[in-house]
């Protein structure tokens, strides 16, 4: 299925502390589809007070990351997360996945993986070292489902990549903005 879709999210935290955050989705060969954002989110004081050490979560839950993936018209059939508090907010039919580069134990064979616990996992999907993974609890039940398709997205991208393409992207909207 040549229309399935892989999203990337993520939120930054600038000086203020302001918040920005964006998704990126992009095909199977990492080419953009879609790419949206938030303006800048600064909570006021009043806010912090009120939140205290919920106010990070709530904004890039609540703020920044549930609203910009009601907002894409291209529904992933995955999202590649950062922040794992989203793993617990998830209400889409698709799974969350917090992924990451392992350097750690090495793994030698694509399509070997060992199970770390409570839905966590080292896959070795590609020529790179393995990727740690946490599935959404909802989704756990698909994990050979879920390698099958990190493997074939393994084959033309590197899986991790397209994190550093959407921050850099924040970042540049946030100097754009500082300028205006």
């Amino acid at each position: 299925m040549n229309n399935e879709l892989l999203g990337y999210i993520t939120t930054r935290v600038f000086e203020g502390p302001t918040y920005l955050g964006g998704i990126l989705i992009v095909d199977k060969k990492g080419i953009p589809v879609e790419f949206k954002y938030v303006e800048p989110i600064k909570p006021s004081r009043l806010q912090t007070l009120l939140y205290g050490n919920t106010i990070d979560r709530y904004i890039r839950i609540e703020t920044v990351g549930i609203p910009l993936v009601d907002a894409v018209e291209h529904k992933p059939i995955i999202l590649f997360i950062r922040e794992e508090p989203f793993l617990e907010e998830s209400k889409w039919s698709f799974p969350i996945v917090s992924v990451s580069r392992y350097k750690g134990e090495f793994l030698s064979n694509i399509g070997e993986f060992k199970e770390l616990g409570d839905g966590e996992y080292l896959i070795k999907i590609d020529a790179n070292p393995p990727v740690r993974i946490k599935i959404d609890r909802r989704f756990r039940e698909k994990l050979e489902e879920l390698i099958n398709l990190f493997i074939e997205v393994g084959q033309n991208l590197d899986i991790i990549e397209p994190f550093s393409r959407l921050e850099e992207a924040i970042k540049f909207i946030w100097r754009e903005q500082r300028k205006s």
